[in-house]
């Protein structure tokens, strides 16, 4: 086919961005290069014309967060793509600043730099997805931080929920502990399949606590093992290994 002359013309991107036509086989078959060397393909002409091709290494998400150059995409049909979903809400939960006033607790949380890139993480979403499970950045390395391919991991929504924490809820007094006004007594509970179950009353927080922990631990260990073929081996381990400390 016939190459159209529109080969060097120059626009600008609704999003700021210089993209040069370098290649163009119709209409519908244009390829565009950014400054930064970026080239997409098979865009339409007047889709470029209106500036309306974006860039894959703008940070749209959270200014965080970019598409990237890849074969994964966000939609299919219309549809959202879970990789896609599961991206965005990880971005979100460590830079947007409205979420953290809901749940402080991923305020210091960050992102590695190759998650940045979608198309990296929907590779990586890609080789570790188990149906049914949810992303967890922190039962390999308790109290991490960081979502990396390194520290996370996949676990079915039961395993993360128990190892959830309310910081904002708690107050003064350890985890699974709060104090009894009326009987003056310092309470213990322990939260299972979501409900709250009473594990009884003592003299000192850390008599609480203690409770609280052997009950913790073995909810922990009891759902390792019943989800033990779904989760991987390295996540098992580490779920039997998991200690309870006073400073959760």
């Amino acid at each position: 086919m016939k190459k159209l002359n529109r080969i060097g013309e120059n626009f600008i991107t609704n999003e700021g961005y210089k993209i040069e036509i370098i290649e163009c086989f119709g209409t519908n078959n244009c390829t565009v290069k950014f400054e930064n060397g970026i080239k997409l393909i098979n865009r339409r002409y007047e889709d470029i014309k209106r500036g309306e091709i974006s860039n894959p290494n703008n940070r749209t998400i959270n200014n965080i967060g970019y598409f990237g150059v890849g074969n994964y995409l966000s939609s299919i049909n219309g549809v959202k793509q879970k990789h896609y979903s599961v991206w965005v809400d990880m971005i979100r939960r460590c830079y947007d600043e409205k979420m953290h006033i809901k749940n402080p607790t991923y305020k210091n949380c960050l992102v590695c730099n190759e998650w940045h890139n979608f198309q990296n993480f929907a590779k990586w979403f890609e080789d570790n997805f188990i149906n049914d499970c949810q992303l967890d950045k922190d039962i390999l390395i308790k109290g991490n931080k960081l979502y990396s391919p390194k520290t996370c991991l996949f676990v079915p929504h039961k395993i993360n929920y128990l190892l959830l924490k309310y910081d904002a809820k708690r107050g003064e007094y350890p985890i699974g502990v709060n104090y009894h006004k009326r009987i003056k007594k310092f309470r213990s509970n322990v939260s299972i399949n979501g409900k709250a179950k009473h594990l009884g009353y003592f003299d000192t927080p850390e008599e609480a606590f203690n409770i609280y922990k052997i009950a913790k631990e073995q909810e922990i260990k009891k759902l390792a093992n019943i989800y033990k073929e779904t989760i991987t081996k390295e996540c098992y381990e580490a779920l039997i290994n998991y200690q309870v400390e006073i400073t959760d």
